[in-house]
């Protein structure tokens, strides 16, 4: 346990440590010889950076021995090929010339590997293996090893390959009982990704009588979530008392107690059950539990939504909010959107309407590359149908679609179904959400292969946006990096001005995939923005770039337009300001922290590139 007293490891040693740690598996894993890999240690020492935060003299012998001894050799089946323990009165391996029980005996002993600190060897390692070793790992490596490979298939956005590995390794229970937690943890995420909530419960289900008690606790925190999110308080406090009955201290089960005794209306019990398990969130320093049961503990009963307004009792019909509410946080009833993902099944067999574009007025530049967008007849009548009474009609009202279908090539209404989209909860959610992507690219691609080349379709024109805030939508709503980098390209180009923020999650997508001069570009369209992720953004590419002189003026400039972003960024640790879902403010503590919390990690994962941040505020100050 680290001594809350130590002062924190500064972000650069911590970049030189990693460094080392990465060079030192890299070569063992490629040359598999202690020999090699000792002779070539004072190079990776020095490359890495490490021997400018210690004594030169220092012996990193210990250290590197023990990386050895735990590194999966590819050679030995991904096993460890330890060396023999120096005798105490043998000259030290370290090349000093003194006795190894003068030398680095002492040091080697403080040196041991702990499950917990092995983990993060192996995933180093696993991270450098090829796709073939990967593979041949997946099958025949320690249980250890394979459970870590099943974790980098899941943050690799690979669900499938994780969950099949997870399965495998539970159902062959070789597994200690630490692991087996975190693999049945694993993989819930694995089914949570794949929004295949029925077969996770049905696996998980089925996997319980095997488990040990702490994974089987983690197997029925889950199936607990998933059982408040279908709407079965009652089913999910039964499965919560289990868990409470093989891990009676988990932190869970007082989360997951208060909104099992929420849902089923026992505010007081509820309120009795946060005040309770507070002291233990405090004493965990779980600063998001705290947070939640501070809440829950002074609320006596859940605050009402609903207006108390008796000149208007229709306005607020008793079911209606809480149907909203619902609605909100699970998504539409099963019952709402199987019809309509029938419909919307039905429209992918059926032809479009053509559309046309009339020219528009010259762009801003003399240009005549500007359109208006001219939906066709039977689109705009069944819009006007939406409206006909003067209030908005339910989008997910079946009847509407089968009177108006030329509604399901309407972007305004497909907008207004992308609403109820999102995780899929159940199997008609599923089906919805594809039948929906489908239709919503359809008629996108259609629209625009009736557009000009070079066309442009600017934001004024109030015809345009329904289109370009789904085109926008569809492209967020892309888990593959690639297909969202391009759908927010070509929504740039149709709209220069970028009305809706495009370049923002663009730059980020970029970065993330290794495009500096494509992310630096967009950056410098926009010089005077007020968006953390264009002139922050513009910094990092230019240190990935190697232009530090320009990275240094960028960074000036950025930290006069919003100083707290790079307070926020060079921070090691950082609370989170008050938040308001409905708005961010430019330059409030509120926009720094939602870009560090989007895009820390990856200046992190620059080398140098904190510290010099910080250096040149100094300067800067």
């Amino acid at each position: 346990m680290v001594d809350a007293d130590l002062p924190e490891i500064p972000a650069e040693l911590e970049i030189s440590i990693d460094a080392f740690l990465e060079a030192s598996l890299r070569h063992i894993l490629q040359h598999e010889s202690a020999d090699a890999y000792f002779a070539a240690l004072d190079e990776i020492t020095r490359r890495s950076g490490v021997t400018e935060w210690f004594d030169p003299q220092m012996p990193f012998w210990p250290i590197a021995r023990t990386l050895w001894d735990n590194a999966p050799l590819p050679s030995r089946g991904f096993r460890p090929d330890p060396l023999p323990e120096p005798k105490r009165n043998d000259p030290c391996p370290c090349g000093s010339g003194k006795k190894f029980k003068r030398c680095c005996q002492p040091l080697r002993q403080e040196l041991p590997l702990g499950l917990d600190d092995e983990l993060p060897v192996l995933r180093i390692a696993a991270s450098l293996f090829t796709a073939k070793q990967r593979k041949e790992a997946a099958s025949k490596a320690p249980p250890r090893l394979r459970l870590v490979l099943a974790e980098l298939e899941l943050d690799d956005n690979h669900p499938g390959k994780a969950r099949t590995q997870l399965l495998k390794l539970l159902k062959q229970g070789v597994l200690e009982a630490d692991l087996q937690a975190q693999a049945v943890h694993l993989l819930g995420d694995a089914y949570n990704a794949l929004g295949h909530h029925s077969a996770g419960e049905k696996a998980l289900s089925d996997l319980l009588p095997s488990l040990k008690p702490p994974a089987a606790a983690e197997a029925l925190h889950w199936l607990t979530g998933q059982a408040l999110l279908d709407g079965r308080p009652a089913d999910a406090m039964a499965l919560l008392h289990q868990a409470e009955t093989l891990d009676p201290d988990n932190l869970s089960n007082g989360l997951f107690k208060v909104v099992c005794l929420r849902d089923i209306g026992a505010d007081a019990e509820a309120q009795r059950t946060a005040q309770e398990w507070l002291p233990v969130a405090r004493e965990l320093g779980l600063e998001d539990a705290i947070a939640f049961f501070e809440e829950q503990a002074s609320l006596a009963t859940l605050p009402d939504d609903i207006p108390d307004d008796e000149d208007e009792p229709e306005a607020f019909a008793d079911d209606a909010p809480e149907d909203d509410r619902l609605m909100a946080l699970f998504g539409a009833p099963d019952e709402l959107l199987r019809p309509i993902a029938v419909l919307l099944k039905s429209a992918l067999r059926q032809p479009l309407y053509p559309v046309t574009f009339e020219p528009g007025p010259p762009g801003p530049d003399g240009d005549g590359a500007q359109w208006v967008l001219m939906l066709p007849p039977e689109v705009e009548q069944a819009q006007a149908a939406l409206y006909q009474t003067g209030n908005p009609q339910n989008p997910l009202d079946p009847e509407l679609i089968r009177q108006q279908p030329a509604l399901l090539q309407s972007p305004d209404f497909l907008q207004q179904l992308d609403a109820f989209a999102g995780a899929a909860f159940s199997t008609a959610h599923e089906q919805f959400n594809k039948a929906l992507q489908r239709q919503q690219e359809r008629v996108i691609a259609h629209i625009l292969d009736a557009l000009p080349e070079g066309g442009q379709l600017p934001w004024a024109w109030l015809e345009h946006r329904p289109l370009l805030r789904l085109m926008m939508q569809h492209a967020l709503d892309q888990e593959d990096q690639g297909a969202a980098i391009r759908g927010l390209s070509q929504l740039l180009a149709l709209c220069p001005n970028d009305n809706l923020g495009a370049r923002a999650p663009l730059v980020n997508a970029l970065l993330r995939d290794g495009q500096d001069e494509a992310a630096l570009a967009i950056c410098e369209q926009f010089p005077d923005d007020a968006l953390a992720e264009t002139r922050y953004g513009r910094v990092l590419a230019l240190v990935r770039l190697n232009r530090l002189h320009d990275a240094e003026k960028a960074l000036s400039q950025a930290y006069r337009a919003l100083p707290k972003v790079l307070n926020y960024l060079i921070a090691s640790k950082r609370k989170p300001p008050k938040l308001d879902p409905q708005r961010m403010t430019i330059g409030g503590p509120d926009q720094a922290w939602y870009y560090r919390q989007e895009m820390r990690d990856l200046f992190q994962a620059t080398p140098g590139a904190l510290g010099w941040m910080d250096s040149i505020k100094k300067r800067l100050r």
